[in-house]
C-alpha cells in the first residue's frame, strides 16, 4: 500500500516526493508528478502534476502550487 502525504485540508493527496526541475543558481521548480483530489463520494481521482518555485514541501505545493497545462 502506498504512503500518502495530504494537504492541509486533507482533500488533496500524493504518494510522490518532490522532484526538483529546472534548477539554476537562483532557485528551482519543485514538482509533484501526480496529485489526487477527493470527490464528494469519498473516492480519489488523479488530477495531474502540481509545481511551485523554490518549494520542497509537498504539502505547500498541493496547497499553493500551479497545475500543469498543455499549450
Amino acid at each position: 500500500m502506498s504512503e500518502f502525504t495530504y494537504n492541509e485540508r486533507k482533500n488533496i493527496r500524493t504518494s510522490y516526493s518532490v522532484e526538483k526541475v529546472f534548477a539554476t543558481d537562483k532557485g528551482f521548480i519543485g514538482r509533484l508528478p501526480d496529485v489526487q483530489y477527493e470527490q464528494n463520494n469519498g473516492s480519489w481521482v488523479s488530477q495531474g502534476s502540481r509545481w511551485l518555485i523554490n518549494e520542497e514541501d509537498p504539502q505547500a505545493i498541493m496547497d499553493f502550487g500551479f497545475k500543469s497545462t498543455e499549450l
